[in-house]
């Protein structure tokens, strides 16, 4: 009986592969592991810890642009562990070839940091080197098209109660590119009292890193 169980543990291990859990964030601007060797058939799944971070799929060359078409988690904000359990992103390993990922949170700067993560690097692209140049390169200075996002302000008057009341607000219209590189545009109203004071401001995926 025992042979048999120990044979179907085998077998499944075989057939729907390994799972490797890979933090993200935390205490440090760090993945743990940094890297993972892994087979065809495995899985990867990031579970993403505070505050808010993406695992966003590069090249080798360019460790701090997304490479097009790839991989891309989306900001995961989980602000001081308070989302329990906590989001999660998993990549299935569909060849050997390695694969290479960062955080693209531009508050910080994290890949310029060394927020980078690898699957399967060799000796010849190694993940030393991977997060060597993502320091040099300065992080998410670089984008992968090139587009900028520009906003304008408009006034409006919102009423409140007691009916009769107004206060003016502005409008901030914006267009950038959005995770997936589609053209995105934005409306925000930023009227008083409506936001805590200060929260957002100067960062990238709507919290800070």
């Amino acid at each position: 009986m025992k042979n048999l169980a120990l044979t179907f543990a085998l077998f499944a291990a075989s057939a729907f592969g390994m799972e490797y859990m890979v933090m993200v964030g935390g205490k440090d601007l760090v993945y743990s592991p940094t890297s993972v060797s892994a087979k065809v058939g495995d899985k990867i799944t990031f579970q993403f810890k505070r505050n808010n971070h993406t695992a966003t799929q590069s090249t080798f060359d360019k460790p701090c642009v997304k490479m097009a078409g790839g991989l891309d988690s989306g900001f995961m904000p989980n602000v001081n562990d308070t989302v329990v359990p906590p989001p999660t992103f998993s990549v299935d390993v569909k060849s050997l070839e390695p694969m290479w990922f960062y955080c693209k949170q531009r508050t910080g700067t994290h890949c310029g940091k060394g927020m980078v993560f690898a699957i399967n690097p060799t000796q010849d692209k190694s993940f030393e080197t991977f997060k060597s140049m993502a320091i040099q390169q300065n992080g998410t200075a670089s984008v992968t098209t090139g587009a900028t996002a520009s906003a304008t302000s408009t006034a409006v008057t919102l009423v409140a109660a007691p009916p009769g009341a107004a206060t003016s607000a502005p409008i901030a219209i914006g267009a950038g590119q959005a995770a997936n590189g589609n053209t995105c545009v934005c409306q925000c109203l930023c009227a008083v009292g409506q936001f805590p004071a200060g929260a957002g401001l100067g960062s990238y995926g709507g919290f800070p890193g």
